[in-house]
């Protein structure tokens, strides 16, 4: 069988057009449910009273693949007896917008397991930061983002850190019943609830 040449380009680009549109359909709606996950912890809603805590009136400036530029504003909540932000609030900080630069590549869930933290210069209440976190590179399984806090007003390095994180893989669990499995697995921005039965060849 003789095939047209043309035909079959047209119909291989087609296919390749049709596989580009659902790659990034598959991407916009990773950015879309990270961008509505944020906007949510910055209005005091959010799944973890942590996150809501320390990123509440977080204002985003830029939600892509694999990055997540945002202002915050460092309030009473979140600082000392001093008035100075405090280091454990400023981590928590990186490894939630670490996290979200992870998630927005488009992989997956994933959990963090390390995250090292450099702090340079103090930020005290009602100063505003600028937070940067970047996916930068990958060691197997694991990502790594690397998180930059700044001062706004002069863009001095408050602190630095690099995050890495290994997908998250869900295991069943019998509930009880010969027959049934469940699996209930929440964190941000999805809940995800599975239900598996089991039926046994007689």
């Amino acid at each position: 069988m003789v095939i047209n040449n043309n035909l079959s380009a047209l119909i291989f680009n087609g296919v390749l057009s049709s596989i580009r549109i659902e790659y990034r359909n598959m991407e916009d709606s990773t950015i879309l449910n990270t961008t509505t996950y944020l906007e949510a912890l910055a209005q005091g809603n959010g799944l973890s009273e942590i996150e809501v805590l320390i990123l509440q009136g977080l204002e985003l400036i830029h939600v892509g693949k694999g990055i997540i530029r945002c202002k915050l504003l460092v309030t009473d909540r979140v600082a000392g007896d001093d008035g100075t932000w405090r280091a454990g609030a400023i981590t928590a900080v990186m490894d939630a917008i670490g996290a979200a630069s992870v998630y927005s590549t488009g992989d997956g869930l994933h959990s963090s397991v390390d995250l090292n933290a450099s702090f340079y210069s103090a930020a005290k209440i009602h100063e505003k930061v600028e937070v940067e976190a970047r996916v930068k590179g990958t060691n197997g399984r694991l990502k790594s983002s690397v998180i930059e806090i700044r001062r706004e007003r002069d863009g001095e390095l408050i602190a630095t850190g690099r995050l890495w994180m290994a997908p998250l893989v869900l295991k069943a669990k019998h509930t009880g019943s010969s027959n049934l499995r469940y699996v209930a697995f929440e964190k941000w921005p999805i809940t995800i609830n599975l239900v598996v039965v089991h039926t046994s060849r007689r």
